[in-house]
C-alpha cells in the first residue's frame, strides 16, 4: 500500500482542528473537530485516540461481526468526547466528525463514519462517493429539493445533522466494500471538498505519483480559498494490501 496524507490549517483559521490516523496497513480515519477555543483540536484527537485503543477489538472479525463492533466502536467514541465535553468547562459544545476504513485482508475495506468528512473510491478513473454526509443539505438533495451543484455553494452546507460527540448517543454508517489492486481511496475533511468539486478531485488524483496528487490537491484546495482546514488520506491499493492477514 502507497499512503499521502497531507493536513494543513487553510488560509482563513487560527488553528487546525483535524486529526489524523494511520495504522499501516488496516486502520485509516480522519477527524473534523468543532467548537470553542482548542475544543475542536481535543475533539477530533480524543475521537482517533479512543478508536485507536479498541482496534484490538477489531481483529480477525469479518462480516456482521465486524460491522456491529464497528457501530459500537463508534459509540464508545462518542460517548469518550460527550463525557469530556460534559465534565470539563473549556469543552463544552464541542464535537467532530469521523470517517475510516478498516480493511481485513480478504479483499474487502469497512468504511465507517459520522458527520461530513468523506471517503471516496477511485477505481477506473471514476471516483464515487462511498459515505454519506450526515448533513442538512446532504438531506435536501436526497429529497430532492436541491441539485448537487446547488448544494456545493448552499450556505448551510456545514450545518451537521449527527456528530461525534454532540449528543449523548449517535447513530454511525458502516458500508463494506471490495478492495482490488490499484483501488484508490481517500479519506477527506470538508476543508478538501468544500473547495474542490469531485470531478477536480477525481482528475489529481489521477496523477500517477502519490505525492505529487497530494501536493495538486492541497495547493488546488488552497488557491481556491483554503476557507477551513484541509486534511486528507490517500491510499492506493496493491495485491500484497489485497491480500494481507488483517495484522
Amino acid at each position: 500500500m502507497s499512503v499521502a496524507m497531507r493536513t494543513h490549517k487553510g488560509r482563513v483559521r487560527k488553528n487546525n482542528e483535524d486529526s489524523l490516523l494511520q495504522l499501516n496497513p488496516y486502520l485509516f480515519a480522519i477527524a473534523d473537530g468543532m467548537g470553542g477555543y482548542n475544543a475542536g483540536e481535543i475533539a477530533s484527537r480524543l475521537a482517533l485516540d479512543k478508536l485507536k485503543s479498541e482496534k484490538d477489538d477489531l481483529y480477525g472479525k469479518t462480516g456482521f461481526a465486524l460491522v456491529s463492533k464497528l457501530y459500537q466502536v463508534m459509540r464508545n467514541i462518542n460517548n469518550e468526547v460527550y463525557e469530556k465535553a460534559k465534565s470539563d468547562a473549556t469543552c463544552e459544545g464541542m464535537g467532530t466528525t469521523l470517517a475510516g476504513i478498516f480493511f481485513t485482508g480478504n479483499g474487502k475495506g469497512y468504511v465507517f463514519n459520522v458527520g461530513d468528512s468523506r471517503v471516496y473510491l477511485l477505481r477506473q478513473n471514476k471516483l464515487r462517493q462511498i459515505t454519506r454526509d450526515h448533513s442538512l443539505v446532504a438531506e435536501m438533495v436526497e429529497h430532492g429539493e436541491l441539485s448537487q451543484e446547488e448544494a456545493f455553494d448552499h450556505p448551510q452546507k456545514n450545518m451537521l445533522t449527527r456528530g461525534i460527540g454532540v449528543d449523548e448517543n449517535v447513530n454511525g454508517d458502516v458500508f463494506v466494500i471490495d478492495v482490488y489492486s490499484d483501488d484508490i481511496i481517500l479519506l477527506c475533511s470538508d476543508g478538501l471538498t468544500d473547495m474542490l468539486h469531485d470531478k477536480e478531485i477525481e482528475e489529481r488524483l489521477m496523477i500517477n505519483d502519490l505525492e505529487s496528487a497530494a501536493d495538486s490537491l492541497l495547493s488546488a484546495s488552497l488557491e481556491k480559498g483554503g476557507k477551513d482546514n484541509i486534511s486528507f488520506i490517500i491510499l492506493k491499493l496493491d495485491r500484497k494490501e489485497v491480500e494481507h492477514d488483517g495484522r
